[in-house]
């Protein structure tokens, strides 16, 4: 055990970096080429569907609904032109419906040259005959053909697979060869999806070797030398390499949010190096060492760099509790980022400093000297100091805003909305439903039951209600179902007369009808929207939604008007792709407030575990809560939506802001416990933290606002509101957190009694005797700190009480008032009992008895107390029985020594001659009689003398009282010194002494 103590021992494997860096330095170098040699397998995929919850309800509901009809994944080819019906223009598409139907991966193509083909089983018709004939039809118009006749649209049913890169490459390049007489162009799921990869690996490629060009020029313009520049960028690099190294062996893909790591490490890896160098610098001043530099650097900042680490890592492990893959994703391989960071920075870079020369004392000064933010550094300590009652409410306003704002965000998943609308994907989509029916879909299933139910004419007119009630709603464009093609089989079936295009009315008729269906359109067109056994049928939706609310209000609005139109044992499902992903993104709400709470959970009960303070646990909250208040209150305020990329903000936010909370608290403790003076910690803290602050908080604010610049619009917002973030953030810890932090006590009870008595409370309360540290510390977290100014009373005699105290420093004074004629008990008569000091405990018995004060305390100097409660004592012994048996034990040692201390006192007042230190007479006649009475009883031997002081009034008068006195103590001690223990003596007189011999024969006591 003492081995492995010593093996993680901070101080030993830092000595053992600095004493071998060359060693540290070639092993960091072999782990990051087996890291590097894992990214050649790094690859691109981002989709849409990675935005979608794989085990949510909705999810498993329409992965069902796929195996029941098949996919309904499409791609819209739409083709523009003067009028559709000219010959060489309808030539045209037909043949590139006949390309398009030999793409691998398309299951089958619609198109009105395919329609026209199975409708003409002769091939007699002229384009007019045609057009005449399709105009009763209700399928066609919106769906394959404009009102106008200008716009159709070849629709690309796929096979179910989520790999649809070479089926719209395939169709891309087909329609790019079409040179001539037609505008076309390609829209729907699928290509959100791709042109999503697409401006995601842009993103990747362009933003990360800007970021760190923007902070090689930061980190210049601080520094204004090579080795500012190289130890952070070369850093971030390495911690980038293990990363993606990681990322490659794991095969996990560089997805729309994995984008946003290189760009996070970037900015957070060099923010952590900026706290390296001052404290470097500092240490330099010191010493002539490069080793003992870096050693005494590294050990300093180690500390408050890990517990930063740590919170961070846990503002963006809270993302796990996400149910959203993607998100997962990202939390996970950004904490190995920073887990990375940690270990360069305690690992290589003190080797790297152990080796390096002290840089220029130029280079130094300029990084230590009062610069430009001297300046602003005095006004943020004015405003702590001074400014409270200003600063304080106007923050708490903006907090009050925010918080009305946060009530007004809408959670929000727009795949089109992600695009700027000067994109070709935003105004394709934008421009089909002009004319067309939009691009993403809806399926309404409904669920009789029952087999053969929709085999009833009756029942076919229902799918022909709900339809007439689904046309009517708010984004609909288009619905589709069995039943339009039954009218269409139907309309086909009876030579085109236009009174067939209609439903069949006798249950014959359906049967046939259905066969027909089967044999005109094929199987898979019929179970593309009717079950096998005729229970289910299915309804197309084509729409121009692509907002997940819109989809989650009109999925609600028709599951609203189904219930009362069915029965209760009639089933029907509202599911899509569209669906799913609204149903996932509001999940996001959820994931978010548990991800949130967690982290600030957490972060509390660290910082409470370090400074045992619950008010300093909060404290360090407070600070960190309000850029996220700011942050979400914007959001709301703006309308800017709740997205996945702009959920990670919180977490994000929280873990970064809280590392400037640690470095802050941590100095601050540290100045504090140097003389207890608050204004004078924060002065200084400021002066040496602030700097390094704001150099973190405008790195890290410039690395996301490279973000802004992306394509894909929720990662410029996502970067914009870090931006503000963070700048919130500064408020918190230079405004917010300073001025909290001097209404509270940060040092913690345990360093303020070692502090105050010079050594372990265990040592110098005796209390504490016998405890260990822990055990002492489960007591302290139970008291309370006070402070007596001189001559402020403790408590009164006769006063009511229920606590005891500690002296931690100063003095008190113990007093017995003799009469009640001082209402303050202070002034009047009184007698003085003892005084008190460092370590002493006064009060015990009215915290065990809860009894009437039996004397006055007074405090003598400036005193400080630690007050222990019963309560808290009850409290202590139902949470941790053996620290309170020990406690009470020691209580009543106290207790018993103080009882012996009086019963020793009162004996002395009431046997004691004061003068000589004897017997007084009475006690001393008491005790004769006792002992003549034993002496004849059992035939003992009892001698007695009588010692006069010669002319003793005649000393009194030539020298005084005093000095007869005086005399009179002497000989009363001279006289105890030479009798036998078992002896008595007494004074018996004003100038005689007697003495009883016990046991002593004449000849003896004479002798």
């Amino acid at each position: 055990m003492t081995r492995l103590s010593k093996a993680i021992n901070t101080r030993n494997w830092l000595r053992f970096i600095v004493d071998h860096p060359l060693q540290v330095i070639i092993l960091l170098f072999l782990v990051t080429l087996l890291f590097a040699s894992q990214i050649p397998k790094l690859h691109f995929r981002t989709s849409i569907y990675d935005m979608a919850i794989e085990d949510l309800t909705e999810t498993l509901r329409y992965e069902s609904f796929k195996k029941d009809f098949g996919t309904e994944e499409i791609i819209l080819v739409v083709a523009k032109a003067k009028n559709i019906f000219e010959k060489d223009t309808f030539q045209q598409i037909r043949h590139l419906s006949e390309k398009f139907s030999k793409i691998g991966g398309v299951r089958r193509v619609i198109s009105l040259p395919f329609i026209k083909k199975d409708m003409d089983a002769t091939g007699k018709w002229s384009l007019a005959d045609f057009e005449e004939i399709i105009v009763p039809i209700d399928l066609f118009p919106r769906n394959l053909i404009s009102t106008d006749k200008k716009t159709t649209v070849i629709t690309l049913i796929l096979e179910d697979t989520k790999e649809n890169d070479q089926v719209i490459d395939a169709a891309k390049a087909i329609i790019d060869e079409q040179k001539r007489g037609l505008s076309l162009y390609q829209i729907g799921m699928p290509l959100v999806s791709r042109a999503l990869a697409t401006y995601t690996q842009q993103d990747f490629i362009r933003l990360p070797p800007i970021t760190f060009l923007v902070i090689a020029c930061v980190l210049f313009f601080f520094f204004r030398n090579l080795r500012g520049i190289l130890i952070p960028v070369g850093s971030v690099l390495i911690a980038l390499i293990w990363t993606f190294g990681l990322m490659g062996f794991t095969r996990t893909p560089l997805a729309m949010l994995t984008m946003i790591v290189p760009i996070f490490l970037i900015a957070v890896g060099t923010a952590y190096c900026m706290y390296i160098f001052p404290e470097y610098f500092a240490q330099i001043e010191r010493t002539d060492s490069r080793k003992e530099a870096s050693y005494q650097c590294f050990l300093r900042i180690g500390f408050p760099t890990t517990l930063a680490v740590i919170t961070t890592s846990i503002g963006l492990g809270s993302l796990l509790l996400n149910r959203i893959s993607a998100i997962r994703e990202f939390a996970i391989f950004s904490c190995f980022g920073i887990w990375s960071m940690l270990i360069i920075m305690l690992v290589f870079l003190p080797a790297v400093f152990a080796l390096l020369p002290f840089p220029q004392k130029k280079a130094r000064r300029r990084l230590l000297e009062k610069g430009l933010l001297y300046g602003l550094l005095q006004k943020i300590i004015q405003l702590n100091l001074h400014y409270q009652k200003v600063t304080l409410p106007i923050i708490t306003l903006i907090a009050i805003v925010g918080l009305v704002g946060i009530f007004q965000i809408r959670v929000e998943t727009n795949p089109v909305g992600f695009f700027k609308k000067d994109t070709a994907i935003s105004q394709h989509f934008h421009d089909i439903y002009k004319d067309m029916a939009g691009s993403f879909p809806i399926n309404l299933v409904l669920d009789s039951r029952t087999e053969d139910y929709f085999e009833n004419p009756e029942h076919l007119m229902e799918i022909v209600r709900v339809q007439d009630f689904l046309n009517t709603l708010q984004g609909v464009d288009k619905t589709i179902s069995f039943g339009d093609y039954l009218k269409l089989v139907n309309y086909s079936s009876n030579q085109y007369e236009q009174k067939y295009y209609a439903m069949p009315e006798e249950p014959f008729e359906v049967r046939m009808l259905m066969n027909s269906y089967k044999t005109m359109l094929g199987q898979d067109t019929f179970e593309r929207f009717m079950a096998q056994d005729l229970s289910k049928v299915n309804i197309l939706l084509r729409t121009h939604i692509s907002s997940s609310r819109d989809f989650l209000r009109i999925k609600k609005t028709i599951e609203d008007r189904l219930r009362g139109t069915f029965p209760k044992d009639f089933g029907f499902q509202v599911t899509g792709f569209g669906i799913v992903i609204s149903e996932s993104s509001h999940i996001l709400t959820e994931g978010q407030v548990k991800s949130l709470t967690l982290t600030l959970v957490l972060i509390f009960g660290i910082m409470f575990l370090f400074f045992l303070s619950g008010k300093v646990g909060l404290i360090a909250i407070v600070p960190n809560c309000f850029p996220i208040i700011v942050n979400f209150g914007l959001m709301g305020w703006l309308g800017i939506e709740l997205s996945v990329a702009t959920s990670l903000v919180a977490s994000i936010a929280i873990g970064l802001a809280v590392d400037d909370t640690i470095h802050y608290l941590v100095r601050y403790n540290r100045e504090f416990k140097k003389d207890l003076d608050k204004k004078r910690a924060l002065q200084d803290t400021i002066q040496n933290v602030a700097r390094p602050i704001i150099f973190t908080t405008f790195t890290i604010g410039l690395g996301f606002a490279i973000l802004i610049f992306s394509h894909f619009k929720p990662t410029a917002v996502f970067g914009l509101m870090m931006v503000i973030t963070m700048a919130s953030a500064l408020v918190g810890d230079l405004i917010i957190l300073p001025s909290l932090m001097t209404h509270v006590e940060l040092v913690t009870l345990w360093d303020l009694l070692r502090l105050k008595l010079g050594k372990d409370p265990e040592k110098g309360i005796p209390l504490f005797s016998g405890l260990s540290s822990t055990q002492v510390h489960y007591i302290l977290l139970a008291g309370t700190l006070r402070t007596y100014e001189k001559g402020e009373v403790l408590f009164r005699k006769g006063e009511p009480s229920d606590s005891m105290f500690a002296i931690i420093s100063g003095e008190l004074e113990v007093l017995d008032t003799l009469d009640d004629t001082d209402p303050e008990g202070i002034h009047g008569n009184k007698k003085f009992i003892r005084t008190l000091g460092v370590g002493d405990v006064v009060g015990e018995m009215g915290m065990v008895r809860s009894s009437e004060r039996s004397a006055t305390v007074i405090a003598t100097t400036l005193t400080e107390m630690l007050q222990i409660n019963d309560r808290m004592i009850k409290r202590l012994q139902w949470l941790y029985p053996p620290t309170a048996q020990k406690f009470f034990f020691n209580l009543m040692s106290i207790i018993c020594d103080k009882l012996e201390f009086t019963t020793q006192c009162l004996s002395d007042v009431t046997t004691a001659d004061p003068l000589t230190g004897l017997q007084n007479r009475d006690f001393f006649m008491n005790v004769l009689e006792k002992e003549v009475a034993r002496s004849k009883r059992y035939h003992t031997d009892l001698s007695l003398f009588l010692m006069d002081l010669d002319n003793f009034k005649g000393i009194n008068v030539t020298y005084g009282r005093e000095t007869g006195d005086r005399i009179l103590w002497e000989v009363g001690q001279f006289v105890l010194k030479h009798v036998r223990s078992s002896d008595q003596a007494c004074r018996y007189g004003e100038q005689q002494i007697a003495v009883m011999l016990v046991n002593s024969p004449l000849a003896e006591a004479q002798t």
